[in-house]
């Protein structure tokens, strides 16, 4: 089941904070569950930091998840060019779907 982590305001100012405990919880378990659901505020800065814990886990063979579809990080992602040309494993990540219709 691994080890579940409660994110909120994923913005640049608590990057470094988030960015620790998610390595330190990684260090102990292969399976990562993120709650994003009352993330808010989120800036581009905290949806890289995810993307870049997603790329990290991938890397490592371990597994990072978000327990909900991160609806509300929609305009971020898609202001930071994360929906467009997204690949269906993207789509099932950040919104637990196949595609965007």
């Amino acid at each position: 089941m691994g080890e579940r982590l409660v994110l909120d305001d994923v913005v640049v100012k608590n990057v470094a904070a988030w960015r620790d405990l998610i390595l330190e919880a990684f260090s102990r378990n292969d399976r990562l569950r993120l709650d994003i659901a009352e993330a808010t505020p989120v800036d581009l800065c905290g949806v890289q930091l995810i993307e870049s814990a997603r790329r990290f886990a991938e890397s490592g063979g371990k597994t990072l998840v978000l327990e909900r579809p991160a609806e509300h990080f929609r305009n971020v992602l898609r202001d930071g060019g994360f929906i467009t040309g997204a690949s269906a494993e993207d789509l099932r990540f950040w919104f637990h779907q196949e595609n965007m219709s």
